[in-house]
């Protein structure tokens, strides 16, 4: 699978500028992103360089924000692939 070519599929299809998460970036997840809890949801925000702006949440996130762990965009495709494919939207955006 080619992430990249989905991405911009995925941009396109929404008209939303392309804006590929770098694979070193950090990501927000709550509890049950890394176990595929469904229904996950995300926002972007505007964050310094060294994050993504991704804040990814699921059910199972009960609204404490100690509880919010980073982990660099690699390491969550390598769990959650599925997520990918919208991670090229620009901030402001929610996809899930």
């Amino acid at each position: 699978m080619n992430i990249e070519f989905n991405q911009k599929e995925c941009c396109d299809h929404f008209g939303a500028k392309f804006s590929p998460v770098e694979q070193t970036q950090l990501v927000t997840i709550s509890k049950g992103i890394y176990e595929s809890v469904v229904p996950v949801e995300g926002v972007r925000y505007p964050s310094p360089e060294h994050m993504s702006g991704w804040w990814l949440t699921t059910d199972e996130y009960d609204g404490n924000l100690d509880s919010l762990v980073t982990v660099h965009f690699h390491h969550l495709i390598e769990k959650r692939p599925e997520l990918a494919l919208y991670m090229a939207l620009p901030f402001g955006w929610l996809p899930f």
